[in-house]
């Protein structure tokens, strides 16, 4: 089920790209993009160690526990984007980014206190609904994450 966790991975590894731009950024936007790509491969790093432990086996427990790293993991990263002073023009954008990372950390929530047994139903259910509200933030961060990166470009 968690393995739809790293659908994520690949949308906020895009902001490793973040700003490039030939003509340079300026002082503010390079620090931006480096505390943004250093809040990316934190992110990064630790969902990979976290993917290494989820099986086809696990046992509901297994998984609530390893749905609870996600938690910590994007909660910290949330809070680590939180502490980021966006430059001039790009408020709104990272305040957007931020809740739609908040956004994926409700929805892991959501799915770990819905797995309460060993119903395999129930599981599903859950696998299901994170499916889909990863594959939404998905979509809001893509959005958001162009348009940093326009931001950034101009």
């Amino acid at each position: 089920m968690i393995a739809r966790a790293a659908a994520l991975l690949a949308v906020v590894a895009a902001l490793a790209g973040c700003g490039s731009s030939s003509d340079g950024a300026s002082g503010a936007r390079a620090d931006y993009v480096k505390a943004l790509n250093s809040a990316q491969s934190g992110l990064a790093s630790r969902f990979t160690k976290l993917g290494e432990k989820i099986t086809p086996t696990s046992s509901a427990k297994q998984d609530r526990a390893t749905l609870g790293a996600y938690e910590t993991v994007v909660d910290s990263t949330v809070s680590q984007l939180r502490a980021i002073d966006p430059p001039t023009g790009l408020e709104t954008l990272h305040r957007r980014f931020t809740a739609q990372l908040a956004g994926y950390g409700s929805a892991v929530r959501t799915a770990r206190a819905r797995i309460t047994g060993d119903d395999p139903r129930a599981i599903l259910a859950a696998q299901g609904d994170l499916q889909a509200s990863l594959q939404r933030t998905g979509r809001q961060l893509n959005a958001t994450i162009e348009a940093i990166n326009k931001n950034l470009k101009d």
